[in-house]
């Protein structure tokens, strides 16, 4: 038995008539006749009693009108579920971060795409730039957030620009008569508080001072921002830290913040460039934009 059998079946039974259900189904009558026909010889029993008047049911058909209706319907929601399936994106997207889930908006990256893509499964994983940059190019994360400047132009990941984020010079708060309004030559000579390897925090300030032939005096190095702002609340030295962490703490009185000039660090969503058509990389990338509100995602 097949599926427009049972289709023709309801339309001759609904139309009670060859002719307006073939047109109905937009099939010729020889078609439509056949199929009633075929589906007599199947079941083994006579649907319908063909008058001059038209096709009226027999009683066996009467009694399978109602199943045949049933299957139609519950076809018809295997077709629509399928279809659903087919535009549903699936599959789990590891998503780098290089800063406290809130500053990268992710509650609210995580609730949209809880609606949009219900089938996706998110890891979040706090890093560095550097080290979620190598993580996407090596395939063990999807996507990822970092600042900018370390990635290279020929480089095999796509990046998406979201925001230029501010970013501050800060020392303890003991300094904050020689630090304040300090110019650049009296920063470089401070103490510096410096970063780890391939730190885009690092690439920033050496261009800042190598543009203005000043060396800066590294005295430690920390490998993350807590680590940073413990160094300077404790007088070691200056460092650079996010504006709004830098804020942060000045607020609960462990930094001074220069205040001469303002530097910048572009942040940008990134996935290998070989993976741009991967649906559910696509799916990420299309809520985080739509999250921070990119031209033509703006909800």
């Amino acid at each position: 038995m097949e599926y427009y059998h049972l289709r023709t079946f309801v339309a001759v039974a609904e139309e009670e008539h060859l002719t307006r259900a073939a047109e109905r189904l937009h099939a010729s009558l020889p078609a439509v006749s056949a199929h009633v026909k075929g589906l007599e010889d199947e079941l083994g029993v006579p649907l319908f009693a063909r008058t001059p008047r038209g096709m009226r049911l027999t009683d066996e058909g009467r009694a399978l009108l109602a199943e045949a209706k049933r299957a139609l319907s519950s076809l018809q929601a295997v077709q629509e579920r399928a279809g659903a399936l087919r535009r549903e994106v699936t599959g789990l997207a590891r998503i780098g971060l290089n800063n406290e889930a809130a500053r990268m908006r992710v509650p609210e990256l995580l609730t949209l795409l809880s609606r949009r893509h219900p089938g996706v499964e998110i890891h979040l994983v706090n890093s560095s730039s550097p080290r979620i940059l190598e993580a996407v190019r090596q395939g063990t994360l999807e996507l990822g957030f970092v600042y900018d400047n370390i990635i290279e132009p020929a480089h095999e990941v796509a990046a998406t620009s979201l925001e230029e984020v501010p970013m501050a010079v800060v020392g303890p708060t003991s300094w904050a008569g020689r630090v304040c309004e300090a110019s650049w030559e009296a920063l470089a000579a401070m103490p510096w508080v410096w970063f780890s390897q391939d730190c885009p925090f690092q690439y920033l300030l050496e261009g800042a001072f190598s543009c203005r032939d000043l060396t800066i005096n590294k005295v430690m190095a920390g490998d993350n921002d807590a680590t940073l702002r413990t160094m300077v609340a404790a007088g070691l030295g200056l460092t650079l830290l996010r504006r709004d962490d830098a804020l942060d703490a000045q607020a609960a009185g462990e930094v001074c913040l220069w205040r001469r000039e303002g530097l910048s660090l572009g942040l940008s969503l990134v996935h290998r460039r070989d993976r741009a058509g991967d649906r559910v990389v696509a799916a990420v990338a299309g809520v985080v934009a739509e999250v921070w509100g990119l031209p033509g995602h703006r909800r």
